[in-house]
């Protein structure tokens, strides 16, 4: 796993903008770009599990922390529309002038808030990875877990950080015992699909480490912005899918068949709402053996959208 140091930004109400660079990072600045959305609770660091992938395809990543994780500044009362305008001051300051952009688990309502926002010519493709879709879509097949955190947050924030930071917090940040999220996280893993299991208990692609790390960043300094931001989930989004203009091949949707985090009937309701995705379905995949397993195709089907629309 190649973790690589936070960047920093201040955006223009104050904050400050966490990211990390990963694939060819600054040896090649017109090297076609992507900016991932991490997963919940989740960091920068989520990104290095596609580094390699990104060396080899000559792609750069760019992954910012949401607010409230990371090293991000926590943003009272934001919504997820808010997310955008943090993206597009990012690329700009980073010169990025057209990108692509992932969004795995809890990144895809932001992936799909960046649809809405940007035009085409900039933003030249959309990936979703096992994303979370709106909870009117139902829950049903959702670990059990998972369903109450939805439902709660929007109406008990307060009572779901406190319980973040007593079940999750205490353990990402205590120093003196650093094993405790790993082995914390290893009991959330023995009720999985088999196929996330393996991938857990093999250290599949790094992806152990790269969870642990993701993780512990995200609560670095405590659970208030993971809290916040399962309020905005178990809440309306304040867009409706079928608002989204999609371009035929610029949109895609991978999905496990066996996720229990974000059942596989949710991405099958988005999908017939988003006219011009393509839903691509791994019936034997689950939550997060999918980007393991599908790294090589997701990251070349972006860095296409990309390239093919310099080339047009």
């Amino acid at each position: 796993m190649a973790l690589t140091d936070a960047r920093t930004l201040t955006l223009p109400d104050g904050r400050t903008l966490a990211y990390a660079v990963y694939g060819v990072a600054d040896a090649a600045p017109a090297a076609p770009t992507i900016l991932y959305f991490h997963g919940f609770p989740g960091s920068r660091h989520e990104a290095a599990l596609f580094h390699r992938t990104a060396l080899q395809h000559g792609v750069r990543i760019v992954a910012p922390d949401r607010p409230g994780m990371g090293q991000s500044s926590f943003h009272a009362d934001r919504r997820i529309l808010d997310w955008p305008q943090d993206v597009a001051f990012l690329a700009d300051q980073l010169g990025i002038r057209e990108f692509a952009v992932i969004g795995t688990s809890a990144g895809a309502p932001y992936a799909l808030a960046c649809r809405r926002a940007f035009p085409p010519s900039r933003l030249r493709g959309v990936g979703l990875v096992g994303g979370l879709y709106p909870v009117e879509f139902g829950l049903q097949g959702m670990m059990l877990g998972a369903r109450v955190l939805l439902w709660i947050a929007p109406w008990a924030t307060g009572l779901v950080q406190t319980a973040l930071d007593w079940n999750m917090g205490v353990a990402a940040r205590d120093k003196e015992h650093p094993e405790a999220l790993a082995e914390l996280l290893a009991q959330g893993f023995a009720g999985r699909p088999h196929v996330d299991r393996k991938i857990w208990e093999q250290d599949v692609g790094g992806f152990s480490d790269n969870l642990i790390a993701s993780t512990r960043e995200a609560l670095r300094e405590s659970a208030q912005g993971p809290a916040w931001e399962s309020r905005l989930f178990g809440s309306p989004w304040g867009f409706g899918l079928d608002e989204l203009q999609l371009e035929e091949g610029r949109f895609v949707m991978w999905h496990g068949g066996l996720d229990v985090n974000s059942p596989l009937r949710m991405a099958k309701k988005a999908h017939e709402l988003l006219l011009h995705s393509d839903l691509r379905v791994s019936p034997e995949e689950g939550h997060c053996s999918l980007a393991v397993h599908k790294a090589d195709e997701i990251i070349s089907t972006l860095k296409g959208m990309v390239v093919e629309a310099r080339a047009a």
